[in-house]
């Protein structure tokens, strides 16, 4: 599995621009009017484009020229990772009673998976995450995600890994020991089979959990130790 993705201030202008466009006329988008819009060389702007189409966010299809007969041009649209970069902002959890519904939700979708490939499973659910408009649940079907690699790993294995979140008192300390280890587990036994998409995934949990109180952060906590 590649490295998280970074992008620069310089790379995410271009993209953010080219996603503008894109969502204006649902076409894929030359870079000359990347360039346009941007103030740069049409060169500068490909070679832009360029790089961000290497780190999987943004595809390149050919287009006929209407100017030369015969000739086709380069244009450029956001990948579903790039889609992932630019979801919309997840709400609060509402009150208690909402978190039970989530609970009982992600508890039957695990029963769900647990009969199905290990990889179908996991793709299945990621693709699930990307309509989730609660940052609890979010992070708590990133979760499922994890539980399930460590059942398929067997019980030793899970328990042991599990128990790792009583290494530290603090809960968000319990939490990203969990993950990272979970995560790292994944890179190294599964490595290319997972969707590149999972990378921003992983980005995405961190930035939804930072955002989660502590008594969340402690609800997450549980449903690890009880799944």
């Amino acid at each position: 599995m590649a490295a998280l993705i970074s992008l620069t201030k310089r790379r995410r202008e271009f993209l953010d621009q080219i996603w503008q466009q894109y969502q204006t006329t649902n076409l894929p988008v030359h870079y000359s009017d990347v360039a346009e819009a941007i103030g740069v060389s049409k060169w500068t702007a490909y070679d832009v484009l360029k790089t961000l189409e290497s780190q999987g966010l943004l595809k390149r299809t050919y287009a006929v020229n209407e100017n030369e007969t015969g000739r086709s041009t380069v244009v450029f649209s956001p990948t579903s990772m790039a889609d992932l970069l630019f979801q919309k902002e997840r709400r609060e959890i509402s009150n208690p009673d909402e978190w039970e519904i989530i609970l009982n939700r992600v508890r039957v979708l695990m029963a769900q998976q647990q009969n199905l490939p290990l990889m179908d499973a996991i793709k299945h659910i990621l693709e699930l995450m990307k309509n989730v408009e609660v940052k609890l649940e979010f992070c708590t079907y990133f979760l499922c995600v994890l539980l399930l690699f460590l059942n398929s790993l067997g019980n030793p294995i899970k328990d042991l890994t599990v128990n790792m979140v009583n290494a530290s008192e603090e809960s968000h300390i319990q939490l990203s020991v969990f993950v990272g280890a979970v995560v790292g587990m994944i890179i190294q036994s599964v490595g290319d089979e997972i969707s590149p998409e999972m990378i921003i995934i992983v980005q995405q949990f961190f930035n939804n959990a930072n955002q989660l109180h502590s008594t969340e952060i402690d609800l997450l906590i549980s449903f690890i130790k009880q799944s």
